[in-house]
């Protein structure tokens, strides 16, 4: 074989080898499109709305490592949840983050609607007539109509789906639990929003998402919080009421993750019945300390901070991101998992 034969053969082979290898990569994906692992990126806050230093040092940290998606969960202008605050103690703190593409989403915390009452509609509407907002001091319409908090038709209660696909990636449903029967509120007692608990179970019925999002003010699990140098007394516990409407939904339909704020700290429970809860109150607002719980609570601390995640179709992954940037916990978890895998102190998302 001359030495021109020889460099033909060796062509074409390469060739060969070159197409079977692209044939296969191509296979991954219907259609013969190649196909890149699906992901998105969400970060969780609650308790924020200050407007100061300790609102910015957090707000500086989430600029860092911009998400597609900020969800509030709660609390977001303080303390009795003034329109004429929305300026300073959101829309300009977070201009920066929304300036980079980033879509904020927001839950009702209890100082939202610090200085409403339940309207007497049974059952609530989804909407701003659950409360009696025509009376003096209740501004919950004006929440719900501020665009940049990003209620979905300025509703009380929505869900945000990651994309726009048959098969999002993930979908978060947003709460509003003051009208759920929440310790110390003057919403309706528990029970009288029944309608949302049966949009919540309809809702999650027809999601096809692979991932699926809790979030809401009140947290179903939690540590109970020491409050007593803040002159306010022990209390801030997990709402059992909440929990016994919400939790047999949140299992029958797989539901992954609830994160909550409410309690100024952060805390991560070991897993409940499969599912995943977070508190994560450290958005601004002072914090405060709570009793450790061996066995129930996996990691806490008392730090300000937000909650990064990471997720694709293999694995949720979660950093907790403190104020002055170091990442305090950091995991992952994939379907069936009954424990979390840690990774590494001081790890940040890729």
């Amino acid at each position: 074989m001359s030495r021109r034969d020889r460099r033909v053969t060796v062509a074409r082979r390469l060739a060969l080898a070159a197409s079977a290898a692209a044939a296969a990569w191509l296979a991954l994906a219907p259609g013969g499109q190649a196909q890149q692992e699906r992901q998105v990126r969400m970060v969780f806050l609650g308790d924020a709305g200050t407007g100061d230093a300790n609102q910015y040092a957090v707000r500086d940290q989430l600029l860092r490592r911009a998400p597609q998606f900020v969800f509030l969960l709660g609390d977001n202008i303080y303390t009795k949840g003034r329109p004429r605050f929305f300026k300073s103690r959101y829309d300009d703190v977070y201009a920066p983050v929304m300036a980079r593409g980033t879509r904020f989403h927001a839950a009702l915390g209890n100082h939202d609607v610090y200085e409403c009452q339940g309207a007497a509609y049974r059952p609530l509407p989804p909407n701003r007539d659950a409360y009696r907002w025509r009376d003096a001091g209740c501004e919950v319409d004006e929440h719900l109509a501020h665009d940049s908090f990003g209620y979905v038709a300025e509703r009380r209660y929505y869900s945000v789906a990651s994309d726009s696909s048959a098969q999002p990636l993930a979908e978060v449903f947003v709460l509003d639990t003051n009208t759920l029967g929440i310790a110390a509120t003057r919403a309706p007692p528990a029970g009288d929003d029944t309608a949302q608990v049966e949009w919540l179970d309809r809702t999650l019925g027809v999601s096809r998402a692979r991932w699926k999002i809790a979030v809401m003010h009140h947290p179903p699990h939690s540590p109970t919080a020491n409050n007593t140098f803040l002159g306010l007394g022990d209390g801030r516990i997990r709402e059992v009421r909440l929990a016994n409407q919400i939790t047999p939904i949140l299992r029958k339909h797989g539901v992954d993750v609830v994160f909550a704020g409410h309690n100024h700290f952060y805390a991560r429970m070991f897993p409940q019945d499969g599912v995943r809860y977070f508190v994560s109150g450290g958005g601004g607002r002072r914090i405060y300390g709570y009793a450790p719980q061996p066995g129930y609570v996996a990691f806490g601390g008392v730090f300000l901070h937000y909650v990064y995640t990471r997720v694709t179709d293999q694995r949720f992954e979660y950093y907790t991101i403190d104020s002055r940037g170091r990442s305090r916990d950091a995991g992952y978890w994939t379907t069936g998992d009954a424990r979390d895998h840690l990774l590494s102190p001081g790890t940040f998302p890729p």
